[in-house]
This record gives structure tokens, sequence and C-alpha cells, in this order.
């Protein structure tokens, strides 16, 4: 293999994205979708910021014209002339995407950018200068001196936008600039290859290769001959298996474990504790999970990890019960009002640790009986929001829309009996839930999938009941399968508009808005 055939190169970030407006930079369509969260952002930023390594990024140097997604984390990207060779992304589209993302200046979204619906939101990062960290638009506090980030290489917003800063702030703001306007990313540029042999360096890439997790670092770390961790990870995901939660991130645990000893969950934070630490808190770690999943499930009908919101409730939840073994009333209530307004938000979506630790603090007055902390959290969602939200069990809304339903114990459209939530929830089984408007009637009134499938289209009803309704639209069925006897009460337990007209009229837009209203109107409810 010649030299010329491999070559590395260290452009700064400016040049890397000046190459992707030129379209010579593209992403091949046999790699998966941009798939990074805005935590997954933050920390690359950091890194940049830091002047820690973040990898190198492989390019295929090729005039072969393959279909590219022709977009970089949902915006368009120009056609390359025919003439001109084209650099594939084979490694590191994710890092690649980001950085374009944050700071490409003219960024146009793609509009047919329907396989990986993107949202493009969570670029949107800024710069607290007096913390010196990063944190997403929906974290900041309009009191803080906080610098968008998108403005760093774009010399002219930079100097607006510093020109009324404290001295202290400008300086800082500075420095910031300079990290990211001479930061060096290490590209390795392959050449005179084959789409036969790039397929299988790509493999390899995506196959054989291994990154070390916190936990395999804190394995590594804390072996002795009479305390294994993994053996202890195993022992915790078998009971929480047993209570059906038994695919919790191995992180979460550990965020669990150093939760409870140093009232923190940061990466450096779980790595710093000793062996000796670690070993004498597993056992409390193990009681203080079992007694999480329980109040969970007994207290909020959560038979199963498939219906959990968001993973990191469990840390902040697993730290108030290893320092009490019963909580009281209204701890418990203030417990739920948490649970409910967590759920329905994106605390979650972007700076977990610090969220996190955050609700540790909180629950730690709760213990003592403070609970005025309660009032400074909020649920984010509004009814266009629950309306727009597509059923599916990848989203957190989902889950908690369908948590919450469970509460109101609702019974069965077809025969008034109340439903097994011990069934409905003990899995996510899609036979278990219900098109109130039926799919094949929208569609042939020409309404979007998406719209068809509006999380306030689904109640809970088992499939046997399911297939007696059908495909009948809702003028049907709502008055000749639902027992009229108890048409009001079967509604209600549904959190479904009881007024006539809708259904006679099959109204399906007045449906969604009456749908969304009650229940937001049900969710205020659970925060009193």
């Amino acid at each position: 293999m010649g030299l010329s055939e491999i070559t590395p190169s260290s452009p700064k970030i400016d040049r890397i994205i000046s190459r992707i407006e030129e379209g010579d930079i593209k992403i091949p369509a046999f790699q998966r979708g941009f798939v990074w969260n805005q935590e997954q952002v933050i920390d690359l930023l950091d890194s940049i910021y830091r002047d820690y390594p973040i990898g190198s990024i492989l390019l295929w140097n090729s005039n072969e014209r393959l279909r590219s997604t022709r977009n970089v984390a949902g915006y368009l990207i120009p056609d390359r002339e025919p003439q001109y060779l084209v650099n594939y992304v084979l490694d590191g589209q994710q890092r690649v995407s980001t950085i374009y993302a944050i700071f490409g200046k003219n960024k146009t979204k793609d509009p047919d950018n329907i396989k990986y619906k993107i949202n493009t939101e969570i670029f949107d990062i800024y710069f607290y200068l007096d913390e010196k960290e990063f944190l997403p638009k929906d974290s900041l506090n309009e009191n803080h001196k906080n610098l968008k980030l998108s403005m760093l290489l774009n010399a002219g917003e930079f100097i607006k936008e510093i020109e009324e800063y404290s001295p202290e702030h400008r300086n800082i703001a500075v420095e910031l600039a300079s990290k990211f306007q001479n930061y060096e990313v290490p590209i390795i540029t392959t050449y005179k290859r084959k789409k036969e042999e790039v397929g299988i360096i790509f493999e390899r890439i995506n196959s054989t290769g291994t990154k070390l997790t916190t936990l395999d670092l804190m394995i590594a770390w804390t072996w002795s001959e009479d305390f294994h961790l993994k053996e202890k990870m195993d022992e915790i995901l078998d009971i929480l298996d047993w209570k059906g939660f038994g695919e919790t991130p191995d992180k979460i645990i550990l965020q669990c474990l150093s939760g409870i000893v140093q009232q923190t969950t940061k990466t450096r934070d779980i790595l710093s504790m000793s062996p000796d630490v670690v070993k004498s808190n597993f056992e409390r770690l193990k009681e203080s999970l079992e007694k999480t999943i329980d109040f969970l499930s007994t207290e909020l009908k959560m038979l199963s990890r498939d219906f959990l919101p968001h993973s990191h409730q469990i840390v902040p939840l697993t730290f108030f019960f290893s320092k009490i073994n019963t909580s009281s009333a209204q701890q418990s209530k203030t417990l739920k009002q948490w649970f409910w307004k967590t759920s329905f938000s994106r605390r979650y979506a972007g700076s977990t640790d610090l969220h996190m630790d955050e609700d540790i603090i909180f629950f730690n007055n709760v213990i003592s009986n403070d609970f005025s902390g309660v009032d400074k959290y909020s649920y984010s969602i509004d009814e266009k929001n629950l309306i727009d939200q597509r059923f599916s069990k990848s989203s957190p809304y989902t889950r908690a829309f369908l948590l919450l339903m469970a509460q109101k114990s609702p019974s069965n459209l077809v025969n008034g009996n109340k439903i097994d939530i011990g069934i409905a929830l003990s899995k996510y089984n899609l036979k278990e839930y219900h098109h109130i408007f039926p799919r094949v009637f929208l569609k042939n009134k020409g309404i979007d999938p998406d719209e068809i499938n509006s999380l306030c289209n689904f109640c809970f009803l088992p499939s046997d009941s399911n297939k007696k309704i059908s495909n009948k639209t809702p003028s049907d069925y709502i008055f000749t399968v639902l027992p009229e006897k108890h048409y009001s009460e079967i509604l209600e337990s549904n959190l479904m508009p009881i007024k006539k007209e809708i259904y006679q009229k099959d109204d399906y837009g007045e449906f969604l808005k009456q749908r969304a209203k009650k229940i937001l109107d049900y969710l205020d409810s659970q925060l009193v």
C-alpha cells in the first residue's frame, strides 16, 4: 500500500465547515442517520473547549457518485460538480454533523428529511460565561450572561455581541472563541480505494471497534479478590429484570450509586469513587433501587421500564429511598408531582448530570420535609405539542401519556369493564392500544400519517375488543358498540370528550383539540 493512499491532515473547524458548504464532504447513504442527543452534542463542545481529543474523522476520497443523504444533521448540502472528487465520511459523521449544525453560517433545513427527523433545536447551545459551561437554550437563566455558540466563528456577529460585555465577560468570550477557532480536527483521508474495499473498512470500523464504557473502567479500577463489580451489577440487573426493569442502563445504575454516596452523578465523580466506597455501598444501592421500583409500581402503576419516561428519573428517586425507608403522605405526593412535571418536559434532553444533581438536592430537602422546591419544576408540553406528538415507544411523551392514562383506571370502550392495567402496562404491546378514530378511515380522508398517529388518538383497548370495533367510524361504533348506559363514564375514564356531536360528525380536528385539553386538565389534577 503506497503512502499516498492514506493522508493525515489537521484542518481547523472553519475549514471543515467550508468544505461541507462546498459539497466537498458528504455523508453516504449507507451511514445511519444523525442519532446523537443534546447531551452528546454538549460533550463534544466541552471536549473542544478543554482541548481534549475528539477522535479522527475518516474520509474516502473518490470520483464514485454514491447516493448520499444530501444533508448533514438535517440541513441541505449542495451537490458537487461531476468533475470534482468527493470525500465521503466513513467514520465520524456524528462529530462532523454536530460541528456543521452549530457553526455553519448559511444553513437551510432539508424539507424532505423524512427518514431521519432531526430536531435541530438540540444544536441551540449557549455558553454560560460565569460558570464556563455549555447549556441548551431551554436551561438558560435570563439573568445570566450567555453567549450563543453559533456566533463564535462569525467574526461580525461575535464582535457586535461582546461590545456591551464587561471586561471580564469579554475576556472569557474571546478565550472561548479562540479555542474553537484554533482547534484542529484530525482527518485521515484514504484515496484510490474501490467500493468493495471501502465496504470492508466501514464494516470493520462499525463492528469490531469497541469503546470503553464507564462500567468497563469501574470494573477495572474496583477489582479485588473478594469483590467483582460485574458480578454485583449482574445481581442488580437480575432483580430489576424480575421487577420489569431489566434493561436499565449500566450508567444509570452507577449514577444511582454516585448519587447515594456523593450526591453527584457526573462521570468524573463516578470514576473518582474508591474501590472500598463502591464495595461498602453496593448493598445499599441494591436495596434503594428495589424500593424505587416498588414506589413506581405501587404509586404510579408502572409495571415495566417500557413506561418510564426518562431513565434519569430513577437516579434521584434512588437517592431518596437510600435515606428514608418509608415516605410520608406529603413526601409521596411531592415525589409524584415531581415525577409528572419532569415526565412531560424536556428536562433531561440535555445537561442531564446537572439536572439530576439538582433533583438530588431537591429530594434532600424533601427528606427534611421542605417541599417548597417542587414549584420550580413545570411541564413544558401544551395542547398543540400533544396533538403533534406521534405515538411511539421511543417517545418519552408516549410513555408518560400511557402511564397518566393508567392513573384514570380506564374502561373498555366495548363492554365498559375496567381495563386490566397489569396486562396493558406489563410490556409495551401495540395490540393493547387503539386508534380512537380508526387509521383506515382517516387515511381514506387523506389525513397525514403523523396526524393519524397523534398521541391524542390512542386509548387502551385489548386486542379482542379492538377487533369488534375494527375500522368502524366513530359515528358508528361510539353509538352502537359502546354501552349507551355508561357512555359518559366510559369516555371520561379514557379522557375522551363526551360531546356527542364530535363523534356524530366524525370531526377529527375538534376531537384532537378536546382530547388534548382533557389530558392536560387531568395532568394538572395530579399536581395539586
